[in-house]
């Protein structure tokens, strides 16, 4: 196997990471395991993807309805809701209207994540999760309030946001102290949204399988 070649290609500071974890793993420094676990880690983000996709259309189109139960299906241009925002989040929602509105279909995949997951903040809860959150997250445990419901699916959010983003960003997950709490975390907020869409989610994905046989 030409490592050195292969190191080099891809650099050497970037595969330091993965050298030093197979140090700590078993004492080795072993060119051979350090690039195997270079190889599940980019095989774990690409098999990731699948999960990642069904999960963030299904909450961004979640978000939206409940927010559309109480401003319209037209919510992005209901001057009320606009001035419901903080300023980050209206000038987000303004910049991807830029005055060509074509409906929230058109909208919703040109709003960057982090704008959803700011929906699901404390601040909404009176006018949007409080009244609405049963109607949009049915399944979710009757044993929860609604700001519970609410404060769980943000935080889920945030932890599968950022996961995401160091998978699109070719990054170590391997070693991400969230990696055992990313699935599970998706699977909870997809059943809690809708359960046929979760059961089918997660009879095509291939991502427990790797997880369940790691390099190191």
């Amino acid at each position: 196997m030409p490592y050195t070649a292969i190191e080099h290609t891809l650099s050497i500071n970037r595969f330091s990471t993965y050298r030093q974890a197979v140090i700590s793993a078993t004492g080795d420094n072993c060119n051979l395991l350090a690039l195997k676990l270079y190889e599940w880690n980019a095989e774990l983000s690409s098999r990731f993807f699948f999960p990642l996709h069904i999960y963030e259309v299904a909450i961004r189109n979640a978000i939206s309805d409940a927010i559309s139960i109480r401003y319209g299906q037209d919510w992005p241009t209901n001057s009320v809701f606009q001035n419901s925002l903080n300023g980050l989040d209206k000038r987000t929602l303004l910049s991807a209207l830029n005055g060509n509105y074509q409906g929230v279909g058109k909208l919703l995949p040109e709003i960057k994540f982090v704008w959803f997951e700011n929906m699901l903040t404390s601040r909404h809860d009176g006018r949007i999760w409080k009244p609405y959150i049963a109607q949009t997250f049915s399944n979710a445990p009757d044993s929860l309030t609604a700001k519970e419901i609410r404060k769980e699916l943000k935080d889920a959010c945030y932890i599968i946001r950022k996961f995401r983003n160091r998978c699109g960003h070719h990054e170590p997950v391997f070693n991400n102290t969230t990696l055992a709490d990313v699935y599970p975390l998706i699977i909870k907020s997809l059943e809690w949204r809708c359960d046929k869409t979760s059961k089918w989610m997660n009879q095509n994905q291939s991502v427990t399988e790797l997880l369940a046989n790691p390099v190191i």
